[in-house]
């Protein structure tokens, strides 16, 4: 956990870095630590406490312009992903984790988040981003429009035009920091639905982000071009890696899991030895999957079963191991999504793997595994609609939703994978693990 408060007072350098040589959100942070956070502290414009608030997005563009574009430029971050995702501020969860001082606006932010989660199911994937979202949106509207209040203007009809300049003006500023149009769709379509839920509830009249799309020129398909690793830099990174390191790409691109359900794989989660009939398979409990909320959901291991039973075996041998198969520094803890992306960094710079000019992410695992399952899925398609047909049902997707059981999906993604994940990765990790 990150400590400020007994950091000494810094000055700003008279020189700025250049960011263009961090290497990863690692040393972002580290800079954020060192040199952000003091002079933010000392500021006595801002009067902001690194414990547990972080500076606004205005008095970064003023002072760290370089620091929020090389985020966005090289890293596709915006500010509060940064923050988020290296654990900024040390207790972000506190009473100042809005930055807002009116009750109402910070109860119906939190009424949403709990509405997402205990009742439409959402996944902690899901609403975790989903907060990081608003948090930055409420943060930029207080600082442009000099108001806690968003929930006021919402119930009178003739401040409509006003609140809708005041929308806009927020996203006029946070245009360059939020970067790529897929990262603004996502904002939009946050901060959009919580207005809409706020109407719903009675809490406000209209909503004024309803056109933000159409007013920025948004609206068009954003174009996604998601690296994976090929089957050479899978080859490479496997060759140089270390046991812990192969299970970990074992995990993401032989398994397909996202990077945090690798870091936090629990043995208790592992069907290794199924009924007959069935295939080994990853158990997610209902809400852990960010696209499954309320049932269980399953992942099948097509591939690497041997090497799992034999590090199961290993790391029960020491007397401390609480079942995490990728086990973090502390005592009872999983290994964090940050170090995975610190493995895999180094781990490209011994096996001499780039992708697009930079190191292997943990994502990129993921997205290996998915191009494959994507080439499969019309065969997936086709035998679940076979059972559609079988029980009467015009809807393959219907019937897979909600009359096939969890074991007849995994056997038919397990069918239509097995040819090819056998042809493209099993042999690869069977080299090495």
């Amino acid at each position: 956990m990150r400590r400020f408060a007994d950091r000494k007072p810094r000055t700003r350098p008279h020189t700025m870095p250049h960011y263009a040589r961090f290497d990863g959100l690692d040393d972002f942070a580290r800079f954020y630590e060192d040199e952000i956070a003091p002079a933010a502290r000392d500021d006595p414009d801002t009067d902001v406490d690194p414990e547990r608030e972080t500076p606004t997005y205005a008095w970064m563009k003023a002072n760290y312009s370089g620091f929020v574009e090389r985020l966005r430029r090289d890293h596709d971050r915006s500010l509060g992903e940064f923050y988020d995702e290296v654990g900024i501020p040390a207790n972000p969860r506190g009473e100042d984790a809005w930055t807002l001082d009116h009750e109402p606006t910070v109860r119906g932010l939190e009424d949403y988040l709990e509405e997402l989660e205990r009742d439409r199911g959402r996944a902690a994937t899901t609403v975790g981003p989903r907060r990081s979202r608003l948090k930055t949106y409420v943060t930029a509207y207080r600082d442009v429009n000099d108001t806690d209040d968003l929930l006021s203007p919402l119930l009178d009809e003739t401040e409509k035009p006003n609140e809708i300049a005041r929308v806009r003006d927020t996203f006029r500023v946070l245009d360059d920091d939020l970067g790529t149009l897929a990262s603004k769709k996502k904002y939009v379509s946050a901060v959009k639905n919580w207005y809409t839920f706020l109407v719903e509830m009675g809490r406000g009249l209209y909503n004024p982000a309803e056109n933000l799309l159409n007013r920025f020129g948004w609206d068009e398909d954003p174009r996604y071009d998601h690296p994976a690793l090929s089957r050479d830099d899978l080859d490479a990174l496997l060759a140089a890696g270390s046991d812990d390191e192969r299970f970990l790409l074992l995990a993401l691109a032989g398994w397909g899991l996202r990077p945090v359900e690798a870091c936090e794989l629990h043995a208790d989660q592992l069907v290794l030895d199924p009924d007959a009939g069935d295939v080994p398979y990853v158990e997610f409990e209902a809400g852990e999957r960010k696209n499954a909320r309320r049932t269980r959901n399953t992942v099948e291991i097509l591939v690497g079963i041997d090497a799992v039973r034999d590090r199961i075996d290993a790391l029960g041998e020491h007397e401390d191991w609480h079942g995490y198969l990728l086990p973090g520094q502390t005592p009872g803890q999983p290994m964090s999504t940050q170090t995975a992306r610190r493995w895999l960094r180094d781990l490209g710079e011994r096996a001499d793997v780039t992708i697009d000019g930079s190191h292997p992410l943990p994502k990129m695992g993921r997205r290996t595994w998915y191009r494959l399952y994507r080439q499969q899925r019309p065969d997936i398609e086709a035998g679940t609609a076979a059972v559609a047909a079988a029980q009467g049902s015009r809807d393959a997707s219907v019937s897979e939703r909600n009359y096939l059981d969890e074991r007849t999906r995994r056997q038919a993604r397990a069918d239509a994978m097995r040819e090819l994940v056998g042809s493209e990765l099993a042999d690869i990790f069977g080299r090495y693990l």
